[in-house]
């Protein structure tokens, strides 16, 4: 049975390890030389697992470590011209992603990302693309669009779409 004081214990500790996610999930980027937000290592590692998955077939075979490189530069650009609330509600589902019993439970990758089977990337991506719930699907959508528009952003990749590049103003 519990007793009145282990409930106010319980909810004393629930409280506190709220408050301290709340806090760990709020923090802001820090910023880069440049002036863009600068994203942490376990969101770098997250990006640079979902890269070869949704890239499949564009990104290089030689030189790919480098390709994946600029792209978290170029995702990390994008993010920061984003509005600030969205600015926060990416780095929220960074931060989230980047805990292990949240990557766990919410995409089903048991490893950390950096070392993500890409098919266990690929079922967490089609799950969310999939559900039923709408925030899955946001954080699907949001995680495709960031890395695919950042991609198609750089000029590496214009070639192998046909695009000459941006007209030149005379």
């Amino acid at each position: 049975m519990v007793t009145r004081r282990r409930f106010i214990q319980a909810g004393v500790a629930g409280t506190l390890v709220l408050a301290a996610a709340g806090a760990w999930l709020g923090r802001r980027a820090a910023l880069r030389s440049d002036g863009w937000p600068r994203l942490d290592d376990t969101a770098r590692g997250l990006v640079a697992a979902l890269a070869p998955v949704l890239l499949a077939g564009a990104l290089p075979q030689r030189a790919r470590e480098a390709a994946i490189g600029e792209l978290v530069g170029r995702v990390e650009q994008a993010i920061g011209r984003l509005g600030a609330g969205a600015q926060r509600e990416l780095l929220e589902l960074f931060a989230l992603l980047g805990l292990a019993p949240a990557r766990i439970a919410l995409a089903g990758v048991m490893s950390p990302w950096p070392q993500a089977d890409p098919r266990q990337v690929a079922r967490f991506l089609e799950r969310w693309r999939g559900s039923r719930l709408a925030s899955l699907q946001s954080g699907y959508h949001a995680l495709h669009d960031l890395v695919i528009g950042s991609w198609y952003a750089g000029e590496q990749a214009w070639a192998g779409i046909g695009y000459p590049g941006p007209p030149e103003l005379v």
